[in-house]
């Protein structure tokens, strides 16, 4: 289990987070949303280990935590060619038989449209939405315990974000018994809805609603997730 208790968040007098109480399980299927400024992605750099809290406390099983950031460009060496980046990844894990691994990366390329022949080129040749479909299966053929997507759908378009949709469920679905698990954070409820089995809001550092995704247009839903659900 990810426990954070009591936990704040501040630079100098500013808290981003603020009395963030929250329990999530190995296998759980999560969305966190929020407007820009929430506090989502200083959360997920807490959950990572990127960031210490100022104060209260973060605990966890020994978990392997993935990322998948944003800006995928960013994610990549310039000067390597995206095989070379993919083969980085590999080196750094244990215990792992790299043949399964590249035949996962295959099959992942597959599910994601995307050439194998892209493998010999650089970053800059490729468009953002590639980039981010790969900085996602260099995520996914790792198969961590838990994959933390940050705004991951940002730069793809809408038949790109249903293969990723499918993607993603079918790693969850796939791995449940091994108990894998998915925190995706996201502007975007609508994307989240077509995944996530629980949804947590922030709103100015703090955690207003907490809910399953059954329960979305619940009468007793915070007014803050009301408002984000008449937007879309």
């Amino acid at each position: 289990m990810i426990q954070l208790k009591n936990l704040n968040y501040r630079i100098k007098q500013q808290y981003i987070l603020k009395n963030i109480n929250l329990n999530i399980e190995s296998n759980e299927v999560i969305g966190i949303v929020g407007e820009s400024g929430s506090g989502k992605t200083t959360l997920m750099q807490i959950i990572l280990g990127l960031i210490h809290p100022t104060d209260g406390t973060y605990t966890s099983d020994k978990y392997r935590i993935l990322p998948i950031f944003q800006h995928a460009y960013d994610s990549f060496n310039p000067k390597f060619k995206m095989k070379q980046s993919i083969a980085e990844a590999i080196k750094y894990q244990q215990q792992v038989d790299e043949s399964q691994i590249y035949k996962r990366l295959s099959m992942l390329m597959e599910h994601m449209q995307l050439d194998e022949q892209m493998l010999n080129k650089y970053p800059e040749a490729l468009s953002g939405g590639q980039l981010q479909r790969f900085n996602t299966i260099r995520t996914m053929m790792l198969e961590p315990d838990i994959i933390i997507g940050d705004e991951m759908t940002a730069s793809l378009d809408v038949i790109a974000e249903q293969r990723m949709i499918h993607v993603l469920r079918e790693y969850y679905t796939k791995t449940a018994d091994s108990h894998k698990g998915l925190i995706l954070i996201s502007h975007d409820i609508a994307f989240l809805n077509q995944i996530v089995e629980r949804m947590i809001v922030m709103k100015n550092g703090e955690i207003v609603d907490d809910f399953h995704i059954q329960d979305l247009f619940a009468q007793q839903r915070h007014a803050y997730t009301k408002a984000l659900l008449s937007i879309y």
